[in-house]
């Protein structure tokens, strides 16, 4: 095959153009041992193969039909002439128009979770009576109760219960975890016979009905103490019977988040904009796609309240403001725990010297996920993707291919830490865009100890308080919304942010052992 010329206009073409993603896509290319640029600029454009994740043929000739007419490359029309007109890639009414048509309607959700529940065969009861016989005495026994299998997947609830199991063993208590079988948007209130995963002792033992779980209980189990940390995909009575048959008559209910106010745990209406969570039967509810759904989480969470006497912790001010101001049903008692704090660094590396012309270095910590800003970030690495003057970098577990930012892994058995990675990267600005109001925020907490500022969005929660504590910009600023951030890189305000400019303090992060701490205190008893 005969390779195009690489006039000087084709030059730019070929450095945007991702060969990688190209052979991956499309591997009879690689098969043939062709040259990827080469086989798209003779033939791949023609056959609408697309050039780069964050080009999608279709769609850039469908909002510029002109292009189609004309018959040219459109990628090459749009890396040489197009992004210098505006054309646009797609159509943009915004990410909360897309997430709107991209995502499934609630029930269809819900119907998903059931019909997996469904399917899966529960173990033997005898299985969970040989284990409970094999750890010995439960007397002290404690029982948490989670959204999923916390030692099987990665998230910051699952690290709070990883330090929770953690501080309980070293007490020398034996430790039960219930989740439930089968992952799920909401409360289950439609299984007839619930089914429930059982941990003993950090060691998964199986999925049983959750019936059963209260019948090998009961008997058992002496001054057991027990943590809530979520109920979604739970069949509440059903664990309120198994909490009962330990014998429990108090304990701890954690607010990681907000389904025990309505059942969207983030509070954001039709999954795009926080909603302050106004009055259960209110015009805002009505028009909402979890309005019907969130009597449902109140009141079976309100049954739970009364059951038991509950002690609601949660881990900042801001949290707690918010579910005492929304939560209808008062909690026996209520706890603010921090799940870190920041300490000043005694001693430290001093930080290395960058170039003050280096570009400002931004990232996004964590997974790209809709609610947590995801859509901002990836819309500000594309609008200045060729502005020398900033680079982009997500930092987490699971990546996302159709960004323009550079990709880091962190976290994952032996991975280093958010922290370790934003101080080795030397991380200038951290954006923080949560469209929920975050109940604490580890990302922000650890970007600051490691020397980076926080750019957050005013209703994030937790993270703006966190923010606005430090002094002056030491630890970022608060804007109003998306495009008061557009702008502030637009205008060049954001490399005041730089570490060189800054100068930040470092901090070592001090973690909660949650329930355990306060349980050493006595609270709850």
């Amino acid at each position: 095959m005969t390779g195009p010329t690489e006039t000087e206009a084709a030059n730019p073409v070929r450095e945007a153009f991702d060969a990688a993603f190209y052979l991956d896509r499309y591997p009879d290319v690689a098969e043939a041992g062709l040259d990827p640029f080469h086989h798209f600029m003779d033939w791949g454009w023609r056959e609408g193969r697309d050039p780069a994740p964050w080009f999608i043929m279709d769609v850039y000739l469908s909002v510029n039909p002109d292009i189609k007419s004309a018959g040219v490359n459109p990628f090459q029309h749009y890396v040489v002439t197009g992004r210098l007109e505006g054309r646009p890639l797609k159509d943009d009414y915004g990410f909360r128009y897309d997430i709107l048509k991209n995502s499934p309607p609630l029930e269809e959700r819900v119907l998903w979770a059931r019909t997996a529940a469904r399917k899966i065969q529960v173990a033997p009861v005898a299985e969970l009576e040989a284990a409970l016989t094999a750890a010995g005495s439960l007397a002290g026994l404690h029982i948490s109760v989670s959204h999923d299998d916390y030692t099987a997947s990665l998230g910051g609830v699952q690290l709070c219960l990883v330090r929770e199991a953690d501080a309980i063993a070293e007490a020398g208590r034996p430790r039960l975890h219930i989740y439930p079988a089968a992952h799920s948007p909401v409360i289950d209130v439609e299984t007839d016979q619930p089914m429930v995963g059982v941990l003993i002792n950090g060691e998964r033992v199986g999925l049983f009905a959750a019936a059963a779980v209260a019948q090998a209980l009961t008997g058992r189990v002496s001054k057991a103490t027990f943590a809530v940390h979520s109920f979604l995909g739970h069949t509440i009575p059903a664990v309120t019977a198994i909490l009962k048959a330990a014998g429990l008559r108090k304990g701890f209910f954690w607010i990681h988040d907000f389904a025990s106010v309505c059942s969207n745990y983030a509070l954001l209406r039709n999954d795009v904009v926080f909603c302050g969570a106004p009055p259960p039967d209110s015009q805002a509810c009505g028009i909402c796609i979890y309005g019907e759904r969130r009597h449902i989480h109140l009141a079976e969470h309100g049954d739970f309240f009364r059951a038991f006497e509950v002690t609601a912790v949660a881990p900042s001010e801001a949290a707690m403001a918010l579910w005492r101001k929304t939560y209808p049903k008062a909690a026996k008692a209520t706890r603010i725990l921090p799940h870190a704090v920041l300490e000043p660094r005694k001693a430290t590396r001093p930080a290395k010297a960058r170039a003050r012309t280096a570009p400002l270095r931004v990232g996004f910590l964590g997974m790209p996920a809709d609610h947590k800003g995801w859509p901002v970030f990836a819309r500000l690495a594309e609008m200045f993707r060729s502005d020398p003057r900033y680079q982009f970098l997500h930092l987490g577990f699971t990546p996302d291919e159709a960004c323009n930012a550079t990709f880091e892994k962190v976290g994952g058995p032996g991975g280093r830490s958010m922290a370790e990675a934003v101080e080795t990267l030397e991380l200038d600005v951290a954006v923080i865009w949560s469209l929920c109001p975050e109940t604490f925020c580890f990302t922000a907490y650890e970007a600051v100890a490691a020397g980076a500022a926080v750019l957050t969005l005013a209703d994030a929660g937790n993270v703006p308080r966190f923010v606005e504590a430090g002094e002056a910009t030491s630890r970022g600023l608060v804007l109003a919304d998306e495009h008061e951030l557009f702008a502030l890189f637009r205008q060049g305000g954001a490399l005041a942010l730089a570490r060189s400019r800054r100068k930040p303090q470092r901090f070592d992060m001090t973690f909660s052992r949650m329930t355990a701490d306060l349980l050493a205190k006595g609270a709850g008893r």
